[in-house]
């Protein structure tokens, strides 16, 4: 609907080390044998990772993205338009899963950020930390006691700016500035855009469902206001944070429309080398003196090691790959939490013109001044809660398996409202009321594997949802939260009808919903949060399981490290976003400290 700008031309400068700019074209690059460190995608912490070590005029990087720059691009910068940059676009992997056997064999959608700043330059822009005990639990499982949480608030700060919403209104009792920096090259901020819906969501709170001043704290249990990316009304990116104001660096190259392939050892012993494909097709080579920094992603990065003979021995070799490394968990702990989207037809619709005609009226503010409704994410407004512990289902299951949170204050699932369209007064708009609900702690493990029949194709994603039996149990106790939340008269005088018939059938049984009911719209309606996770699962230095120690190298192969989110054991209790940055930020200061 509305042209992508085109990209914005760089300044090339004659440098000692390398030439410190961004080649559209690989091709083009001097010379590629002259880099410390070459980074293997230029997403979050590629990115990150890059920025930092580059703080050292004396270390030399190359980052490699797959996809194109976000510089100049419209739908990346403003946040109301992220739906641009979706499944379908240039901007996106357009990944698949495989048919989902516990989900009536559907297949859902596996999006990761194709373009400079990888998955922050597409994603929701949500700031969220998790729970304290996400990371101690990460901390325990690695037995490195620097992933403790307390341990971890350096790298939190040391990324964060927080900073004033645009709409400049008063943001006391909306998030707690003593829990966050101030002079990171990250943006955060709360909402900069008020809606009706914030109100009605406020108004609802109570002992069952708490306000809390700000998520971030490590106890994260109750509705409070959203935290996300976005400074001076624009999206902040990895890319834009780590990236853009440091390209005058003439140790620091990056090149983009740089398909990796494989990496390998010249020289028998050591990971130094890094192939890729260009535009033109034609395979080049990449050295790197010290290390070869993974940062693919929770998908490509198993799919380059499996690749280059990296990971299961059998299953390599039943695909005529030679075997380079048996690392049989390569691609065996990817960890996504179920989401399934409840959608209410509102109350007071209001005419499709007049939507229409409000959404260019936001986009003509924001082109103007940066405000107005564009700089608004998905919603001012999300919670997060658990399971009622006397309810009998919930104490049976706790029994069956478990507290299957990691702490007492950790949550088990999350609640999202937002609203699906414009009107004039930013008021209730005249589609759908959607009330996300998310499984925080997700059991169920799937897998990133290659395609037997095109091993250098898009990789087969399985999330492998409800294998594990208790997570389709949260995610009853999910929904039946949500529509406790919506119970009050406001709420009921606010929602029409249920937009699904299943969902109807929910809501026209509660409270009481049978179980073949609920697990009939659960199995039809799950999708995914983004925030898959985990599919190169840290672990103990030494341990015969996982693919990288926790200081990142892969386990029992030199020269190479694993510098993403793949290397979650766990998801956190929430977006992955700001955990993302802190796992980058750590993985720098290892580097650093190593050479």
């Amino acid at each position: 609907m509305y042209p992508t700008f085109a990209l914005l031309g760089l300044l090339a400068v004659s440098v000692p080390l390398c030439n410190g700019k961004i080649y559209e074209d690989p091709n083009a690059i001097p010379s590629l044998n002259s880099y410390d460190y070459v980074i293997v995608g230029g997403g979050l912490t590629g990115s990150v990772v890059a920025s930092r070590l580059t703080e050292n005029s004396n270390t030399s990087v190359l980052l490699l993205e797959a996809g194109g720059s976000h510089q100049g691009v419209y739908y990346i910068e403003v946040p109301g338009l992220q739906n641009f940059t979706g499944p379908g676009t240039i901007y996106n992997w357009n990944y698949t899963s495989v048919p989902q056997v516990n989900l009536l064999n559907n297949t859902i959608p596996a999006p990761r950020g194709h373009v400079l700043g990888g998955s922050s330059s597409i994603n929701g822009m949500w700031y969220t930390r998790g729970s304290s005990a996400d990371y101690d639990r990460w901390a325990n499982v690695t037995g490195d006691q620097g992933w403790l949480w307390d341990e971890l608030q350096t790298y939190f700060e040391k990324s964060e700016s927080f900073t004033s919403p645009v709409d400049g209104h008063n943001t006391s009792g909306q998030y707690d500035p003593t829990l966050h920096g101030t002079q990171g090259p990250l943006q955060v901020t709360v909402g900069g855009y008020s809606q009706s819906l914030d109100q009605l969501v406020m108004g609802r709170l109570d002992e069952q469902f708490p306000f809390i001043e700000d998520y971030d704290d490590g106890e994260p249990i109750g509705f409070g206001w959203t935290q996300t990316t976005i400074g001076n009304g624009s999206r902040s990116s990895a890319a834009t944070a780590y990236l853009d104001n440091y390209l005058n660096r003439t140790n620091l190259d990056i090149a983009v429309n740089s398909l990796v392939t494989r990496i390998s050892a010249s020289n028998g012993s050591s990971i130094d080398t890094v192939t890729l494909t260009a535009l033109n097709g034609i395979p080049i080579n990449v050295t790197a003196r010290v290390e070869v920094l993974l940062a693919a992603g929770v998908f490509n990065t198993p799919h380059i090691l499996l690749n280059s003979g990296i990971g299961d021995a059998t299953e390599l070799s039943a695909m005529n790959i030679p075997v380079v490394h048996n690392l049989p968990s390569v691609g065996k702990n990817l960890t996504e939490q179920p989401a399934v989207s409840n959608l209410w037809n509102t109350s007071s619709p209001v005419p499709a013109a007049e939507a229409e005609a409000a959404y260019e009226q936001a986009l003509a503010q924001w082109n103007s001044t940066r405000t107005g409704r564009m700089v608004l994410a998905i919603s001012n407004t999300v919670g997060f809660a658990r399971m009622n512990m006397s309810n009998l289902e919930v104490e049976a299951l706790v029994e069956q398996y478990g507290e299957l949170a990691p702490g007492p204050a950790s949550p088990h699932f999350e609640l999202l409202p937002t609203i699906n369209a414009f009107d004039a007064e930013a008021n209730f708009a005249n589609a759908e009321f959607i009330f996300d609900a998310v499984n925080l702690v997700p059991y169920s493990r799937g897998s990133v594997t290659l395609d037997p029949t095109n091993p250098m194709g898009d990789p087969l994603i399985d999330y492998n949802f409800y294998s594990a039996p208790q997570d389709i149990l949260v995610m009853r106790q999910a929904i039946l939260g949500a529509l406790s939340f919506v119970s009050t008269p406001d709420w009921q005088e606010f929602l029409a009808n249920p937009v699904s018939p299943l969902f109807a059938a929910v809501v026209g049984e509660y409270p009481n919903v049978s179980n073949t009911t609920m697990d009939a719209y659960i199995r039809a309606s799950t999708t995914i949060s983004f925030h898959a996770v985990g599919s190169c699962s840290m672990s103990p230095a030494g341990a015969d399981w996982g693919v990288v120690d926790p200081d990142f190298h892969v386990k029992g192969v030199k020269g190479l490290r694993i510098i993403d989110t793949s290397i979650m054991p766990f998801a956190p209790a929430g977006h992955s976003q700001a955990a993302a940055y802190v796992i980058a930020e750590r993985a720098a200061d290892i580097i650093k400290a190593s050479t």
